[in-house]
């Protein structure tokens, strides 16, 4: 069982990853870490001298909203489940959350938002990079991905390498009510012992798939019939480069599954 940290910043677009949580029943957990954004979490309080962006009163206020916030989340969840383990926290830097991460050993985090929200907040895409990588593992919802329980849960993987695909694929312990595992690769999968028991241990059927297009494309027809949550290990290969785009993690954020970013 493990610890799972969501983002919130009190708007319905990142309640999405609390609800895709509690209705899809498909992650194990055994404690959540609400963790309320104070904006902005590069610091900067002024755009130019008589322009200000985030004054100090401005901070305590949303602070005191926040704790208000939390506790009506909170108490949404105990509705739900009053055996749920619940703590909150306000945050306003990377620094603060990479604290809670190692107090708490967070197994996996869950945000769910408008890429272009995120992207400003940020202001640039060194920093939004930094911030993905603080969050590793991070599950990205989209905010009009709806689970249907009727569609069978498949988890999609991508296959870098036998050596790194052993290590990340243990992240499926994280997840239940997996119907299949869907191994992904734009190259041959050699398909040995070692890699074949370890997908055993996991009791979970499972297929091989070379795919000549994207990630992305192979996502989007999955989806279709499936309920997708797709664990994507970055490659930054020559051959991949046609599908850089593609591939790249904006497109998957905005995409119409959720999608962890290992």
């Amino acid at each position: 069982m493990s610890k799972i940290l969501i983002l919130l910043d009190g708007s319905e677009e990142y309640e999405k990853s609390l609800d895709y949580l509690l209705n899809s029943k498909i992650i194990n957990f055994e404690e959540l870490i609400l963790c309320f954004i104070l904006e902005p979490m590069h610091k900067v309080k002024s755009i130019s001298s008589n322009m200000e962006l985030f004054s100090d009163s401005t901070y305590e206020k949303s602070e005191i909203l926040s704790k208000v916030y939390l506790e009506k989340i909170i108490n949404i969840i105990k509705n739900i489940d009053d055996e749920i383990k619940v703590s909150a926290n306000t945050i306003d830097s990377i620094e603060s959350i990479k604290k809670i991460q190692s107090i708490d050993l967070v197994s996996l985090s869950l945000i769910s938002h408008n890429y272009d929200k995120l992207y400003k907040l940020f202001l640039s895409s060194k920093k939004f990079k930094s911030y993905i990588n603080t969050f590793h593992p991070l599950l990205s919802v989209p905010p009009n991905f709806t689970h249907d329980d009727k569609k069978t849960n498949d988890f999609m993987i991508n296959y870098p390498n036998e050596e790194v695909f052993t290590k990340i694929i243990d992240n499926v312990s994280m997840f239940k009510n997996l119907n299949k595992m869907t191994i992904v690769s734009k190259k041959k999968i050699q398909e040995t012992s070692i890699l074949i028991d370890k997908l055993d241990s996991f009791n979970i059927p499972f297929e091989f798939k070379e795919i000549k297009d994207s990630y992305l494309d192979e996502m989007n027809r999955l989806q279709v019939n499936n309920n997708v949550i797709f664990y994507y290990s970055s490659e930054n290969k020559f051959f991949e480069k046609k599908y850089i785009f593609k591939d790249s993690i904006q497109n998957f954020i905005i995409g119409p599954s959720p999608v962890i970013l290992g």
